[in-house]
Formats: C-alpha cells, sequence, structure tokens
C-alpha cells in the first residue's frame, strides 16, 4: 500500500509539472502495472463489511448520533460537535469497503472502518473548522443556530424576492446589528 500511494501521489506531483514519468523507480509501479492492479480490482474485488466492522460501525453512528455531555460543561446537555447523517454512514461504508478492496480483501475489517472514521472525524472538523458549516443544522450551536434563523427572517420581510440590493450592504447593515459577518454571508448564500 505505501508503494501505492508513493506512485500515486508521484504521478499527481508530476503531472502538476506536466511531466510524467513512464519509468518505475526502484520499488514503484510502473503505470501501466497500476493501470492493470486496478482493473483487476474492480473486475474481482468487492469487498462487504464484516459482522465486526458491522457492529463497530453501528456503535460508533449512534455514539456520534446522541446527545454527548460536553465535558467542560457537564450541567448543560450540547450535541455532538461532529453529528452523522445517514449519507454519511453510507458514504463511511464505501470508504471502508474501498479500503479492503486494494487489498483485494473479500471483506471490509474493522481497521478499514477505523480508518473510514478518522477520515470523516478529520474532513468534518476542517469543514467545521473554516466555517464551511456554519448555519447547518447539527454543526453549529443552538445560539448561532437561532442567529442564523433570525437573520432569514429579516432578509425576507426586508426584501421581496428578486429584489436587487448589494451583499455588501446587506452585511455591514447586519454587522452593526452585532451579527457575525460570516453568518450572515452564508444566509445570505444559502437564500438567495
Amino acid at each position: 500500500l505505501q508503494t501505492l500511494a508513493k506512485h500515486v501521489i508521484s504521478v499527481h506531483v508530476n503531472a502538476s509539472n506536466n511531466r510524467l514519468q513512464e519509468t518505475a523507480v526502484e520499488g514503484e509501479l510502473s503505470l501501466e502495472l497500476l493501470k492493470k492492479y486496478i482493473a483487476h480490482c474492480r473486475i474481482t474485488c468487492a469487498p462487504r463489511l464484516s459482522a465486526s466492522a458491522s457492529k463497530k460501525l453501528i456503535h460508533n453512528y449512534v455514539r456520534l448520533r446522541n446527545p454527548v455531555i460536553d465535558a467542560n460543561h457537564k450541567h448543560s446537555m450540547t450535541r455532538s460537535a461532529i453529528p452523522i447523517t445517514v449519507r454519511q454512514l453510507e458514504a463511511i461504508i464505501r470508504i471502508s469497503e474501498s479500503l479492503a478492496k486494494m487489498e483485494l480483501l473479500p471483506f471490509a475489517a474493522e481497521r478499514h472502518v477505523d480508518e473510514a472514521l478518522r477520515l470523516f472525524r478529520v474532513s468534518t472538523i476542517e469543514a467545521v473548522a473554516s466555517g464551511n458549516l456554519i448555519g447547518i443544522e447539527g454543526f453549529t450551536s443552538a445560539e448561532d443556530q437561532e442567529s442564523f434563523s433570525r437573520i432569514e427572517r429579516q432578509l425576507k420581510k426586508r426584501f421581496a424576492l428578486g429584489t436587487h440590493v448589494s451583499e455588501y450592504l446587506i452585511v455591514q447593515d447586519f454587522v452593526r446589528q452585532n451579527y457575525p459577518e460570516m453568518l450572515v454571508k452564508k444566509v445570505h448564500l444559502f437564500n438567495y
């Protein structure tokens, strides 16, 4: 797997320089061999979750979906910082099965589920940290969600559908009312 990963990264690095190496370096796969390997995987391998991997994924799904008591605020119940939807669960299953497929295994093991969950957490945490999920229920605090709703209601009251108003003026107006600029921009993008 390490050799495969090195080769794929090398191909992308070299492709960005418009130079694709056709000859394999010691220990690396040639492009032709990599293509054959991928074709072979597609034809001969269709892994499914093993029973133990399924149990592990079910346990983690339930744990992520149920309310969690924040360690810093034990007196208040808050939702998990990383909620999970059924669509995301299906994606984690596909990633787990894909990881097993790269090894030509008939079943995805617990380690594949662990890696898929790790990837989910890292990507979701990065999306939350960058502000890309602000305004989406489950990914923001109750206070931010309420602010999001208030901004949305004010926008609908003040501007008829199809009205042309400068985004800059709208954002500045709401910022003067002490709404976070990023939240105002997210409401505006979602609705108009």
